[in-house]
């Protein structure tokens, strides 16, 4: 089969671009051909990619009926293509072609967005043959708004690491950690996040704990465009806050912010780690804790959204917006010793690559595309 994905996509710094990377290349890997049609563009785009949204519209319908694709799937999520969002919608639209759109954070944008949101995502959804999301809870927020009829649930793979570079002994000589045992916040940073209530954790830990202990913030707030350009201001005023926070408490030595990560030292980040933190208030799904599954890193996560699926089970899993919780249950990983915990379901890359493109041959053999709603 021939499939063209319509996403961001590397070199541009991007989770969703990242994971359409990993997965076009695995789909290519069992024989089929791909495209992409980039968000935005860029100088040192690969090979594979034959145009960009914000490309004149004739150029870039001639290169995609040169490709002739056999699906198209769009990796959506507003924050991904900002101002291009209702592009997508009109894109996936057109005529003759089966889509898919894998739909990454719609409960957390339909909350934010509101009713324009959820507009948009059912524009989006009529132009689709089928939908997927990657948690149970998105699922439902689907079924909320009528839509979940189209919908199948495929977890987020666990994301194979990038090639090393650097090592946990540089990164710890860089940033100064010495010895200290490091709880490590990777990703974006964003106001969902729940860093400020990690820094209210670490104030209840034991004195002798967080004397050993420091927090890494491995990451930078996501650039935005156009009008979500507000987006983006918000996630800096609260980077700028939780700073104020930890100076406040007196923990302004325990947090490490290291600003954007090269690919690099992402290895190495979670080789110098006892465990992975994810403090989040809300979440669609986590990149960042299959990337700690690849890793064998444990997590202390909240169960906010689609984490309560992933962690189901964990001993330590504790409620969104629970410092106190959460410093506890950091506590009592670092004194029982870390350990990963298994899997309740399979989400190597292999499988989640098969179960796509199973999806594909559904969405592509006639008489099993349903109606649009």
């Amino acid at each position: 089969m021939r499939i063209l994905y319509v996403s961001p996509y590397p070199p541009a710094r991007d989770g969703i671009g990242a994971y359409t990377h990993v997965l076009a290349h695995a789909v290519r890997e069992r024989g089929h051909d791909i495209a992409v049609v980039a968000a935005r563009p860029h100088p040192d785009a690969p090979g594979e990619v034959i145009g960009t949204l914000g490309s004149t519209v004739q150029p870039l319908r001639e290169a995609v009926d040169r490709f002739r694709p056999d699906v198209v799937h769009a990796q959506f999520a507003v924050p991904a293509f900002g101002a291009r969002a209702p592009a997508v919608a009109r894109w996936l639209a057109a005529p003759g072609v089966p889509a898919v759109a894998t739909l990454h954070e719609v409960t957390r944008d339909t909350a934010l967005l509101r009713g324009p949101g959820r507009a948009l995502y059912r524009h989006l959804a009529r132009g689709c043959d089928r939908l997927v999301v990657h948690t149970r809870a998105a699922g439902d927020t689907l079924r909320a708004l009528g839509l979940d009829g189209k919908a199948t649930v495929i977890p987020h793979f666990s994301t194979p690491p990038p090639p090393a570079t650097g090592t946990p002994a540089e990164l710890r000589k860089r940033f100064g950690l010495g010895d200290d045992r490091v709880l490590l916040a990777f990703g974006h940073v964003h106001v969902s996040k729940g860093l400020d209530d990690l820094v209210r954790a670490m104030t209840m830990l034991p004195p002798g704990t967080l004397g050993e202990v420091r927090v890494v913030v491995a990451g930078a707030v996501r650039r935005r465009h156009g009008p979500f350009r507000v987006f983006e201001a918000r996630d800096h005023l609260h980077e700028a806050a939780v700073r104020r926070l930890a100076r406040r408490y007196g923990l302004r030595d325990r947090l490490v912010f290291t600003g954007y990560v090269p690919d690099g030292d992402v290895a190495a980040w979670f080789g110098a780690a006892e465990a992975v933190v994810l403090p989040y208030r809300d979440a669609e799904q986590s990149g960042v804790a299959n990337l700690a599954r690849a890793f064998g890193v444990p997590v202390i996560a909240t169960t906010a959204g689609g984490l309560a699926e992933l962690f189901e089970g964990s001993p330590w899993a504790v409620p969104p917006g629970a410092p106190d919780r959460l410093a506890s249950a950091i506590a009592d990983l670092l004194e029982t010793g870390p350990q990963a915990l298994p899997c309740a379901e399979d989400t190597s890359l292999n499988v989640i690559t098969q179960r796509t493109i199973a999806l594909y041959e559904s969405a592509h053999t006639p008489g099993n595309r349903p109606d649009a709603p």
